[in-house]
């Protein structure tokens, strides 16, 4: 680093948990002392021909700023929007307000996020971690903002100033994202345009005599770790002068010292300084905290705010103003007659409550330039508190690793490696690197952004779904820092999982980041697993290592994969089998219903109604598979081959006498992804992936066989070859129905089918064998995505297709719109109502009608009929339209999990991941290049 100059280190005198978020009062500190710091004469990066304010991607998600709509709000629903409280009946399944307005998440993955949102203020946000509740933090920094003071040379306008964000108030509590502080000058609803393609947000001012824009993004690079981790934004602010006068500009970034969530975090011991790089000018306002009293997510921890001005550009600071007050005490230099926007470059309190920067500069007609301001932030430790407030895990965050931590080969954190106080040393370093930053994300972002044989809409959404793995509590390890979560017997006896491969950094994310599933689940969580192998190899490298470990420790010997990992759980650090919270060592149960005269399906999660979520092992399995395919990957291979064939093993365990196939719980247990779905015997859904995990172990046993794997035989060879073939004879007999030319949903031979089940009080219909089930071929389509022969019969799945999208796309909203089609048809077509209070059943899942739409279209591209693949690319554009393009629905950044097929106000789960499924159709209609790491 170069020089450093302080001017103005203070010790806040002690504030705890948010103060400055909501307002509180801040405490006192120690005595400020000046400084300055002169123009600087670094070069702005030159342009062939600049334009006047940024360009926005044909493909963008675009709004008006701050005209955010009130959203949905449905009799069936939930009421909070009138009432303010929360049925309870539909939000114990998820069901719970669309958020309308939320935007672009900030910063690299694992380190903590927040949204730049729709009314340009800096919320909500999730920094992931045990002090997460249930819902993603419905709150804004009211300190956090960009002004803009405007000066017309000669003119008769006098001075201008304008913070570049909009209130936000909406009838619904959990709606509202709040404002900025009282004393600020905001713009109005509709002052200018907010646009998002991820990792990339635009947004254009109105209000100015000056062309105003600014261009907002995080590095996110295929493949590298390093700059995918870090915690850092850049805003790029184009400044143009139309008039025919010199216009002086200057404009501030304020921002709060603030801890790291509203309730749970303690951050106490505030302090702030400047900072100058003195080779490249940059400069910034880090505003920390130390003490012994900081819970372990705030421990020395630092946001700082920067700028790398250029020639002809002043960049003067404040590094503390009252972030508890309205705003007025850091506005009025900024304002003043005469200052030209210039800051005090020093301090106006003694607080360390906030701090600010501003670049000035005068523009000529005609004249444009850019201002470049970064906001970093160092929070270095996140942890997970277990059910018992004593048990406690603790890690380090992934970007560390590239500032100076290190882990031992077991991944455990080396102690003291970590230098802390690195706020201001992201900063310099990614701002100094900008340019190459830039380059490097356009590589692979923009091939696919730009691509002109994918339909706009589903480039929108592609990139766009990618939020999830940034802000639904992310999580991204770079060692263990300490764990006193215990471990039960069998796992006692063996390593953590993740510790067995040197270089593993778990992956984490919640499933439903605003509301819902707080766990990170195979079965879900696998319907993205392709742009993670193509793009992310590492962070798919981080869930698939620690459950492949699970496998090779399992005393028994066999290859239960866990459905969930649960937050509260390290994570990793224990397992859970399932909602059951049965031991992972657990045998197999095959299960089954009450015995007559019961007619209901029994207890959900029952133990004795046999293992649940069939589809887990087959998932491990391909996901594994395309990791060892596309990057060539011996060493996975040898780990984990056997592993592999304990988990197909294990799926065979569910073969009745006789069959080739699993059957799936002849109870109310969840059967797999689909866990409201009844099954009455074999279930086409775990039977086609089973297929695929047969084929898959089948090629790859030579390949072990050639590395020396013991497991590899002959004999496994030819028992695989010949299980294949059975069982491919097996599915076309059982589920081909030649009389309706369609595939069956189940063959109903598990003895339930004149009986019912409940969940949560309400009605769950065991579907006949002849219903239609939207993703007939799950396990074919992974085979087409990886290159692997097909595993069912194509003349017969075009029939199928030929016979039943036309029923699943007709489907329209009360306006005519596209969207999509539920998970099942019964027999004659009709739809399961959305009075029967169920769910799944009647309801449109986004992330499911993804993947069936990708199916269709590489069957329909197969066997050359073009109108499938057209009802195909209907099928997902239906699902697009209602989450990016219907406004008042609310859906864009909090997708979520479903909506009712005959209603679609009613949703469940706002951020629910599984939607990243829209990367197999991306994939299938213009492959995605595998990015090899650097």
């Amino acid at each position: 680093m170069g020089e450093r100059e302080l001017s103005g280190a203070h010790s806040g005198g002690g504030v705890s948990r948010r103060t400055f978020v909501r307002g509180t009062a801040a405490a006192a500190g120690l005595a400020a002392f000046g400084g300055a710091l002169a123009a600087c004469t670094g070069s702005e990066p030159a342009a062939a021909v600049k334009p006047v304010v940024h360009p926005v991607p044909e493909a963008a998600y675009v709004r008006k700023l701050g005209a955010v709509p009130a959203g949905s709000c449905n009799a069936l629903g939930d009421q909070q929007c009138r009432t303010g409280v929360p049925n309870p009946v539909f939000r114990s399944v998820g069901a719970g307000l669309s958020v309308p307005g939320l935007g672009l998440p900030l910063g690299g993955v694992g380190g903590g996020s927040f949204m730049l949102n729709q009314c340009g203020t800096f919320g909500p946000w999730n920094m992931g971690g045990q002090p997460t509740t249930e819902f993603w933090e419905m709150c804004t920094l009211t300190q956090a903002a960009f002004h803009v003071r405007e000066e017309v040379v000669g003119g008769d306008g006098g001075v201008s100033v304008r913070t570049l964000a909009v209130p936000h108030t909406n009838t619904a509590p959990d709606r509202t994202f709040g404002g900025v502080l009282p004393a600020w000058k905001t713009l109005k609803p509709g002052d200018g345009s907010y646009a998002v393609l991820f990792p990339f947000g635009y947004m254009t001012y109105n209000g100015f005599q000056s062309k105003v824009s600014t261009k907002i993004w995080s590095p996110i690079v295929a493949n590298e770790d390093e700059r995918t981790s870090m915690p850092v934004a850049f805003f790029d602010m184009l400044l143009n002068n139309p008039t025919e006068k010199p216009i002086k500009l200057s404009v501030m970034l304020t921002f709060p010292n603030a801890p790291a969530f509203a309730t749970g975090s303690v951050r106490t011991g505030l302090y702030s300084r400047f900072d100058r790089d003195s080779a490249s000018g940059i400069g910034g306002v880090t505003l920390g905290s130390d003490s012994p009293e900081n819970t372990p997510d705030t421990v020395t921890s630092e946001w700082t705010i920067a700028a790398h001005p250029f020639a002809g550009q002043t960049l003067t600071y404040c590094t503390s103003w009252d972030g508890s007050g309205d705003g007025s005490d850091i506005y009025a230099p900024f304002s003043a007659a005469g200052a030209d926007g210039k800051l005090p470059n020093g301090d106006i309190d003694h607080s360390a409550s906030a701090g600010a920067v501003a670049v000035a500069l005068t523009l000529e007609p005609d004249q444009t330039q850019t201002l470049r301001f970064a906001l970093s932030w160092d929070f270095p430790q996140v942890y997970y508190d277990g059910e018992d407030a004593t048990t406690r895990a603790v890690w380090m965050r992934r970007y560390t690793a590239f500032l100076g931590g290190k882990t031992s080969r077991t991944n455990d954190y080396l102690q003291d490696s970590y230098p802390f106080r690195q706020g201001f040393t992201i900063a310099r370093k990614e701002l100094a690197r900008y340019d190459d930053s830039l380059a490097v994300v356009e590589s692979w972002w923009k091939p696919i952004a730009e691509n002109p044989q994918v339909p706009p809409w589903l480039r929108k959404a592609s990139l766009n779904e990618l939020y999830h793995m940034i802000f639904n509590g992310s999580f991204w390890e770079s060692g263990l820092v300490s764990n006193t979560m215990p471990m039960s017997a069998e796992e006692g006896t063996s390593p953590r999982l993740g510790s067995a491969i040197p270089d593993t950094h778990i992956y984490f994310h919640t499933d439903g980041g605003g509301g819902g599933a707080q766990t990170n689940e195979v079965d879900m969580d696998s319907s993205g697993y392709l742009v993670f192998a193509k793009l992310f190899r590492s962070m798919e490298l981080g869930r698939v290592r620690p459950l492949l470990q699970m496998v090779r420790q399992n005393p028994l010997g066999i290859g239960r994969v866990i459905q969930q990992t649960f937050r509260s759980s390290g994570p990793y650090i224990t397992q859970t089998a399932s909602f059951q919270n049965l031991p992972f060592s657990k045998p197999p149960t095959a299960g089954n219903p009450p015995a007559p005269p019961a007619t209901d399906l029994g207890d959900l999660f029952a133990d004795e109604a046999g293992d649940p979520f069939r589809d887990c092992p087959h998932k491990l399995i391909y996901r594994t598979y395309a990791l060892i395919k596309f990057y060539d990957d011996d060493d996975l291979l040898e780990y984990g081959y056997a592993p592999m064939l304990k988990a197909l093993k294990y799926s065979q365990f569910f073969r009745p006498t006789g069959s080739h196939l699993p059957a799936d719980p002849a109870s109310n247990n969840p059967p797999n992804t689909m866990d409201q779905a009844v099954v009455n015997g074999h279930g086409i859904y775990n039977c086609g992936l089973y297929l695929l995990s047969l084929q898959i172990l089948s090629t790859l046993t030579p390949q072990a066989a050639r590395l020396g794997v013991d497991e590899a035989t002959p004999e496994i060879q030819k028992e695989l070859d010949e299980e294949l073939a059975a069982a491919k004879e097996e599915f076309e007999r059982i589920f081909w129905n030649p009389a309706t030319g369609r595939y069956r949903y189940c063959d109903g031979t598990g003895g339930i089918g004149d009986r019912s089940g409940t969940i949560r009080g309400r009605f769950k219909p065991v579907p006949p064998p002849d219903a239609i089930w939207l993703e007939s071929f799950a396990g074919q389509l992974v085979a087409m995505e990886l290159g692997l022969p097909d595993v069912v019969d194509l003349n017969h799945a075009r029939t199928h297709l030929k016979n039943t999208l036309d029923s699943f796309i007709r489907f329209r909203d009360p306006e005519g719109n596209l969207m999509g089609g539920p998970i099942i048809l019964k027999p004659d077509f009709s739809i399961y109502p959305s009075s029967l209070r169920t769910t799944e059943i009647n309801e449109v899942i986004p992330g499911i009608a993804f993947l069936a739409a990708a199916g269709a279209f590489r069957i329909g591209a197969k066997v050359k009929d073009k109108g499938i693949a057209e009802k195909a690319l209907k099928l997902g554009e239906g699902c697009a339209v209602q989450i990016y393009d219907i406004e008042n629905n609310g859906y864009a950044f909090a997708t979520p999990e479903s909506w009712f097929v005959d209603d679609h106000h009613i949703s469940r789960f706002p951020g629910y991941t599984r939607t990243r499924s829209v990367w197999s159709l991306y994939d299938a209609v213009s492959a995605i290049a595998v990015k090899k790491p650097s």
